[in-house]
């Protein structure tokens, strides 16, 4: 397919699906509409407002929105940037349409919406960070051992500055962060499949001479979890947000020993946790395990820190353009066919050099 003839599609304008837009247009290699439900000037003639409409009662009850298939029908592509919620309502409009469908989450919800579903167009949930490269990253170094024993990922998207007791500023969205400490957990013990409690699993880690904590959230690791489970033996694989040391207790106190409501906590972490473009993601993963024809226990990391960055002339804060590329990876190996063209297709099973051979890719480059 010639670049000209590609039309993306971007669904929700907020923060991330602006920055997958400013590195797509930037590139200036495929015509981008971008499209909301609220006014958004920024965007000009890309940019297309969503129609409210009331959902379509069924006769068993069920009530489906319909507000997305006007916009999906005719692009080369769909990449969902709206909240965790909307999934299923703006995937099944894919469906409907035979419309390839990226999206950001961290909800298994869509994966197990999927189950059952026949002659699906091309399907790629868990794009971005974590889960995302991370879990590509983190496959990659699982390859170079016989035997692998234990996995983990660490990974933390952190204000470089904090001035309250949570010692955290917010750098993306509230709705997402609340999900993550209070959803179940995707581990590997001993080789069987298993979930934890969010907040659970607490340590502290140093990282080049910098002292985290670490704890189990949900979502990070995708569906890596399971499929280690299922194509290893003996393993153990655990993913942990990394966090400034005290934060812990606080959000624990508020999630366990308040038991506030998910509604009162989104809101607490929207509207009382000052924001920051001054942020830092940090990834880490550790792979311990028994080299090719060797007797010694090896570990084998990739550990890298991201700052914001100034790319094409967008000023982008750390956490923007890692998802941003994590996302934009995809794409671009999913246009020249180095992935498979239709069908539900996982982070683990991407291939990292051809990661690091996309138009954005190469900031995820060691240095």
């Amino acid at each position: 397919m010639n670049d000209e003839k590609i039309h993306i599609g971007i669904v929700g304008a907020g923060k991330i699906g602006t920055a997958i837009y400013e590195l797509l247009v930037s590139s200036n290699s495929y015509k981008v509409s971008i499209a909301d439900q609220t006014d958004k000037e920024y965007f000009g003639d890309n940019f297309v407002k969503l129609k409210i409409t009331k959902p379509t009662y069924e006769p068993d009850g069920t009530g489906k929105s319909v507000q997305f298939n006007e916009f999906v029908k005719d692009k080369t592509l769909i990449i969902n940037a709206l909240p965790y919620t909307k999934n299923i309502d703006l995937f099944e409009s894919c469906y409907n349409a035979d419309v390839p469908y990226f999206d950001l989450s961290e909800d298994e919800r869509l994966d197990n919406y999927i189950i059952g579903l026949k002659n699906i167009p091309f399907t790629m949930p868990h794009c971005g960070l974590a889960p995302g490269l991370s879990t590509v990253i983190t496959n990659h170094l699982v390859t170079k051992f016989n035997t692998c024993s234990n996995v983990k990922i660490r990974v933390g998207a952190l204000s470089q500055n904090a001035t309250n007791k949570l010692r955290y500023h917010s750098s993306w969205s509230g709705d997402g962060l609340v999900n993550e400490y209070k959803g179940k957990c995707q581990v590997v013990h001993d080789g069987f499949y298993d979930e934890v409690e969010a907040l659970s699993g607490y340590e502290k880690i140093t990282i080049d001479g910098h002292e985290y904590e670490a704890f189990h959230t949900s979502g990070g690791i995708g569906t890596f979890a399971k499929t280690l489970s299922e194509t290893h033996q003996a393993m153990n694989v655990d993913y942990k947000t990394l966090r400034r040391i005290g934060h812990h207790d606080y959000v624990d106190f508020l999630f366990n020993d308040l038991n506030l409501s998910q509604q009162e906590l989104t809101r607490i972490f929207k509207e009382h946790i000052p924001t920051t473009r001054k942020d830092e993601v940090i990834i880490y993963s550790i792979i311990g395990g028994y080299d090719y024809n060797e007797l010694d226990y090896k570990e084998r990391a990739y550990y890298k820190v991201f700052k914001p960055e100034t790319i094409n002339g967008r000023y982008m804060t750390a956490i923007e353009y890692t998802t941003a590329i994590g996302m934009l990876a995809m794409v671009e190996l999913y246009l020249k066919c180095k992935l498979p063209q239709r069908g539900y297709v996982k982070q683990e099973s991407v291939n990292w050099k051809d990661v690091l051979s996309t138009t954005f890719g190469s900031y995820y480059r060691e240095d």
